[in-house]
């Protein structure tokens, strides 16, 4: 969804948030809500690594936007691909536990869904 090479990847986990630095590259892990630590399959059917749908990512993303600052809060170039589903996305959005934090991604879900270009600071 976004077209830029990231020099950093971003990962998911219940683990606490910590930076590990590899020579393959740089991975941020993030802690998120255990309730919200769904909805993955393997990349491509190959079995290497587990990758969000992108609804999903999406709604993460948002997540991490409102928790930890500006850093997942701007996607200058993205772009919801064909089939993206604005019903599951929502979905997402009602698993996060908390009221102030799931009414948050929420508005922020829509003005991704009003612009396609984003910056959410």
């Amino acid at each position: 969804m976004i077209e830029q090479i990231p020099q950093v990847v971003y990962v998911v986990s219940t683990a606490p948030t910590r930076k590990i630095r590899t020579p393959i590259g740089t991975y941020s892990i993030h802690q998120i809500a255990p309730a919200l630590f769904q909805g993955y399959d393997y990349y491509r059917d190959e079995g290497d690594f587990l990758i969000a749908s992108p609804e999903k990512a999406l709604v993460d993303c948002l997540y991490f936007s409102i928790r930890k600052g500006k850093r997942f809060g701007f996607f200058p170039e993205l772009t919801l691909p064909k089939g993206f589903s604005r019903r599951l996305a929502n979905d997402w959005v009602k698993k996060i536990p908390y009221e102030r934090l799931r009414s948050a991604v929420r508005d922020r879900l829509e003005r991704v869904f009003q612009r396609k270009t984003i910056s959410l600071s």
